[in-house]
């Protein structure tokens, strides 16, 4: 690659969290020698970089929620215009997720067999561990195409093998429902070193079965027969009812929301607005949530800056306590998704419980309650023509697709591929960034660093391109048009 895969610095991350963290009582006292770092250090570094990376709006990173106009930038506007070689995010998200999170994760499954716990706890540890390294890989794989996979984590192989994306994710698919089969529900697991949900178990299960019906809808246009079986599968398990949030804790910089330590305790607030045609969308459908994400302009209204066109945003609309607060979660599924995804199977004519429509109400309300809102303003909403699925515009994928982009507002990589996976909203017709460099983005380019250091891999993925060239607008594997 070269993509040597180090061991990010686990025992600070573990040591950022030990106030809220007993098992970490017993790291090393001096953390930059420590000779052995706890797997459950490793576990909670993997985790926690692995939120932290989601969740971040820093644009060497995680531009995403720039790229899908939920927010834009009103300086430094190159992500905006989909111009990434300035600040490389394409190196960033890469390297981030195999050295800070599947490396700290691999590294942690190796060293549970040594844990003084009973089988069952080593075996949901290492489980544990391993869905959220599918959930690692499933951003990478859908970020670039062809990834590192089969020798992404061998320390012997300097320069790994690009693995197809159709493949990998047939794999990630069959960890998946190993996880599922094989947590033991009546086990522990990690207690509180897991900051997502405590070591719960059955919430994992749950997690596991949520996100393959999400990777199971992926084939859905390519091999609807596939993705009719492992959509019911994971139904048939039982999904997430709740969110499956990274907690926070403030007090500590590095404990605190990525967006908190960029925006509030960092510099860069006044390089981000809301995105006008965001606020436009929800102003029209008079939707609650949007006195709950910006606060009011100068001119006691709301209003957000126009993607790629630069400029100053004082009199703008400004970012609520949503965004800007140190505790806020960072959410990795949600149970608005839950039902969002529901409600797509059965319109794919997969026979699953309930209505489209039921679940797409459902996915509103509990987007909105999670916001802030009340019952009361979801039934209000929901009464409206142009948001009540009987008459809401266009088929169903634009009709999810929209509240989709919407409850998942800071669900950054995920609002991205939403619009890319569903089509909507077209950004290219209804909002097409000022000097915008290409068409909307359908994956990141390869770090330059491939190209030079893994050459004879990197060629061998990029052929493979539909462009035949490592561009943002080439197709992957599930969207291939």
């Amino acid at each position: 690659m070269k993509t040597k895969l180090w061991i990010l610095s686990a025992t600070i991350c573990g040591l950022a969290l030990q106030a809220c963290e007993k098992s970490f009582s017993d790291l090393n006292n001096d953390p930059k020698n420590a000779t052995e770092v706890p797997a459950n250090a490793l576990f909670l570094a993997g985790e926690k970089s692995l939120a932290d990376l989601y969740s971040s709006s820093n644009w060497t990173t995680s531009p995403f929620r720039v790229i899908a106009q939920v927010w834009t930038q009103t300086a430094n506007i190159n992500e905006a215009r989909y111009q990434f070689a300035t600040n490389n995010a394409p190196t960033g998200w890469w390297t981030g997720l195999y050295t800070r999170v599947l490396s700290n994760l691999e590294e942690a499954k190796g060293k549970f067999k040594n844990d003084k716990v009973p089988d069952a706890v080593k075996l949901n540890k290492t489980l544990i561990a391993d869905v959220l390294q599918v959930y690692a890989y499933s951003l990478l794989v859908n970020t670039y195409g062809d990834i590192p996979y089969s020798e992404s984590l061998n320390r012997s192989i300097p320069f790994p093998k690009y693995d197809d994306a159709k493949t990998i994710t047939d794999d990630l698919l069959r960890r998946l429902d190993l996880a599922i089969e094989k947590l033991d529900i009546t086990a522990a697991s990690f207690g509180p070193a897991d900051q997502i949900f405590k070591g719960d178990v059955k919430k994992w299960k749950q997690f596991a079965a949520t996100l393959k019906l999400k990777l199971a809808l992926l084939y859905a246009d390519k091999e609807p027969a596939k993705a009719n079986t492992k959509a019911l599968e994971a139904i048939q398990t039982g999904l997430l009812t709740e969110n499956a949030s990274f907690t926070y804790v403030p007090g500590l910089v590095a404990n605190s929301n990525p967006v908190w330590q960029d925006l509030v305790n960092g510099t860069y607030a006044t390089y981000y607005a809301p995105a006008a045609y965001f606020v436009h969308t929800l102003k029209a459908w008079n939707d609650p949530r949007l006195p709950i994400l910006f606060s009011k302009d100068s001119n006691a209204d709301y209003s957000g800056a126009v993607a790629g066109l630069g400029g100053v945003n004082s009199n703008l609309s400004k970012f609520s306590n949503f965004w800007l607060s140190a505790n806020a979660p960072a959410v990795l599924l949600s149970y608005a998704e839950t039902h969002f995804l529901v409600a797509e199977t059965i319109a794919r004519g997969i026979p699953a419980a309930g209505t489209v429509e039921g679940h797409y109400e459902a996915a509103i309300r509990a987007s909105i309650l999670e916001f802030g809102g009340t019952a009361a303003d979801a039934d209000k909403y929901l009464q409206q023509a142009a948001v009540n699925y009987a008459s809401a515009a266009g088929n169903w994928k634009q009709k999810i697709g929209y509240q989709k982009w919407i409850a998942f507002a800071n669900r950054n990589w995920d609002s991205w591929t939403e619009i890319r996976r569903l089509g909507y909203p077209n950004i290219d017709v209804v909002s097409p960034p000022q000097q915008a460099e290409s068409s909307f983005p359908k994956r990141f380019y390869y770090p330059p660093a491939e190209q030079n250091s893994n050459s004879i891999h990197w060629n061998e993925a990029v052929k493979k391109l539909n462009t035949g060239k490592d561009e943002v607008t080439a197709t992957l594997f599930w969207n291939d048009k």
